[in-house]
């Protein structure tokens, strides 16, 4: 029984692929259980106990054998990588479940905040990024400066639309906005 829980624990003979899958597979399940446990006992949301979790768990990688092991494998992956395999599963998701008429409804809305609303924002930010935090062109020249403005001016909203969901709010908050982030 101990030989059979030290292979476990030791990463010898494991291939990278089987640590990559062994550590979604147990952050998919720990996810589900943090959620269920969450619905049943504890009254914290959901989001900052993850964080906690992985905090915990990026702390003690060293510590956890096998699961650490694949931690730090999965630690080094390519970023674009990252965003080719969810942004689209994410864009799907978030179309997939709007409210079609809602979206219908309040297309000029969400036209408005998508468009000129953001042009607006990165113009705001790359502005006050030039002028009033006085960077010159050897810190922060202008391309960076429109870069860094048109990712601080788009929106995530994962995070938004779950907390209007937590908080009851109407399902037409949450179809502008997400509706304003996939026209994005």
């Amino acid at each position: 029984m101990t030989n059979l829980v030290g292979r476990m624990l030791s990463s010898e003979g494991v291939t990278p692929m089987a640590l990559g899958i062994l550590f979604i597979i147990i952050g998919l399940i720990l996810g589900a259980f943090m959620r269920e446990l969450r619905k049943t006992k504890i009254k914290i949301p959901y989001t900052p106990v993850l964080l906690a979790i992985g905090l915990f768990l990026g702390g003690m990688s060293g510590k956890l054998g096998t699961i650490g092991d694949s931690q730090e494998l999965l630690a080094g992956i390519d970023p674009e990588g990252i965003l080719l395999i969810f942004i689209p599963i994410l864009v799907f998701e978030s179309a997939f479940n709007c409210d079609w008429h809602i979206f219908k409804r309040s297309f000029y809305q969400i036209f408005l905040l998508a468009l000129p609303g953001v042009v607006i924002s990165f113009l705001l930010i790359a502005g006050t990024m030039k002028f009033i935090l006085r960077y010159d062109d050897d810190d922060l020249d202008w391309y960076s400066a429109f870069t860094f403005g048109s990712i601080a001016a788009t929106t995530d909203p994962v995070a938004v639309v779950a907390l209007l969901k937590e908080l009851g709010a109407p399902v037409y908050f949450s179809t502008i906005i997400e509706g304003e982030s996939l026209l994005n």
